[in-house]
């Protein structure tokens, strides 16, 4: 019997669900339709496809000319369907082989893996799927991703090594898995950073962003004991701590340590320890709190209701949108990393790398998946796709002509091409998703539920590596 390893990424992200009345009159009427939000139009990308000459080595006869391939896509709201719907525009009008991408949003990434489990089962598969590296290994043990390796390498449809010392392959390389097969390709970057509001620390009397983790402690602590107040007269509250698997791993990446330990999943590590107790003693002693609702804690932040969040930097458009729809009580802030554990460390930035994988089809159909994906790096579609959707790009050059519309955006831009900081991506593992669910749990065990930080962390690190041993 077939069996699909099904990774949900859980967020855990507060949600509210609201319940609706139906009265006798209204079940006889036909209710009025819920009208759809107006699209915008396609943004125009201007750049053309390449084409490739040369001989292949590999692909010798196949032919991907005329071909239509299916992208399944996770971007929704009409902004984002407007990048994506003028960027698959410009291939399907500008590839000189006539491929024709048909791209659709089907709602969010666990949307995308029901549907795809579901594919799996009926063997109607799309030919490109939105998903994390997680996704790859789980679809790859049911034989449907497609190994991007041969087509990275051909001497036709690849990169010549001039072209290839363009990408940024430590990315890319979160998508390999054990046995060196490349099975997917990223074409959004992000990462987890921290927002300061820089004028109220300041008005508590420090510098700046904080230093170190102990003077992150120490800024909290001065916030959530102050009498300053924010939008409508809100009291400041100290940090929101999200019981989500990413804020912690930022935290502990950038005091210099991993999850992942000698093949094992590991908790109970000295900086493990020493962020687990930091959130534990912040929370017990006021200094930090759990939001209430979803994307409370930057919410929070931009109505000027506690002095840092942690959060996307592909969120840094809402933080803006939010700091003037609430009257920008917000005066000066900045986007930075979580701080290391002494000044003068190297601090490490998070990185979020989802993609796009190519499912088994025909040798035709994948070679023209391979071809809009080769697009999608292209240095000046890169550039304008990163820039239009406050991604980092892949490609060195891209990201050296980066020109963000936001100065918040281009800071981490900058500091992430600086070498000055370490680049921390998740370990790429089967049982990463049920360790997701363990670390939020183990997060609210030491914060709401007061529970025993080495009791916890030990518990987290038995379950998690059953996880693992489960997935092997």
């Amino acid at each position: 019997m077939r069996k699909v390893f099904l990774l949900v990424l859980i967020l855990l992200l507060g949600l509210s669900a609201g319940a609706m009345g139906v009265s006798a009159q209204q079940a006889t009427s036909t209710p009025e339709p819920t009208p759809s939000p107006t699209p915008l139009p396609p943004v125009t990308f201007t750049q053309a496809a390449t084409e490739f000459t040369g001989e292949s080595d590999t692909f010798a006869g196949v032919d991907p000319s005329g071909v239509t391939v299916t992208y399944w896509h996770q971007y929704n709201n009409p902004y984002q369907l407007s990048v994506i719907s003028g960027l698959v525009n410009a291939f399907n009008a500008t590839n000189p082989y006539g491929i024709t991408v048909q791209a659709s949003a089907q709602g969010n990434y666990n949307d995308i893996r029901s549907l795809v489990n579901n594919a799996i089962i009926s063997g109607d598969l799309p030919n490109l799927v939105a998903g994390f590296p997680n996704d790859a290994l789980s679809y790859a043990l049911d034989d449907v991703v497609v190994d991007l390796s041969p087509y990275v390498a051909d001497t036709k449809w690849g990169y010549s090594a001039d072209a290839a010392a363009d990408l940024n392959m430590p990315i890319l390389s979160g998508w390999v898995n054990a046995e060196g097969q490349q099975l997917g390709w990223v074409n959004q970057v992000s990462a987890n950073v921290l927002a300061v509001n820089t004028a109220m620390v300041k008005e508590l009397g420090f510098s700046g962003a904080p230093k170190t983790l102990d003077e992150f402690k120490q800024v909290a602590c001065a916030a959530a004991q102050s009498d300053l107040t924010g939008a409508e007269g809100g009291k400041v509250q100290g940090f929101p701590i999200v019981a989500d698997a990413s804020q912690f791993e930022s935290f502990v990446a950038s005091v210099g340590g991993s999850l992942f330990v000698d093949g094992q999943w590991n908790f109970t590590t000295e900086q493990s320890l020493a962020v687990l107790q930091l959130m534990a003693d912040m929370y017990k002693e006021g200094c930090a709190y759990i939001p209430q609702e979803r994307f409370g804690n930057t919410n929070d932040f931009a109505r000027g209701l506690n002095p840092m969040a942690l959060g996307s930097s592909a969120g840094i458009p809402i933080i803006i949108g939010g700091i003037e729809s609430a009257g920008s009580v917000v005066t000066e802030w900045e986007v930075t990393v979580t701080p290391p554990m002494a000044e003068g460390d190297t601090a490490a930035l998070q990185l979020f790398t989802p993609g796009v994988m190519v499912f088994s089809g025909t040798p035709e159909e994948q070679l023209a998946s391979w071809i809009f994906l080769r697009f999608f790096s292209q240095a000046d579609v890169s550039q304008q796709w990163a820039e239009a959707m406050s991604f980092f790009p892949i490609s060195l050059t891209a990201a050296a002509n980066l020109q963000p519309a936001n100065p918040y955006f281009g800071a981490i831009n900058t500091l992430l091409a600086s070498g000055t900081v370490s680049v921390y991506v998740s370990p790429q593992q089967l049982s990463y998703g049920a360790v997701r669910d363990i670390l939020a749990t183990g997060l609210a065990d030491v914060t709401s539920n007061g529970m025993d930080v080495m009791e916890v962390a030990q518990r987290m690190t038995d379950d998690a590596n059953q996880a693992l041993a489960d997935s092997q």
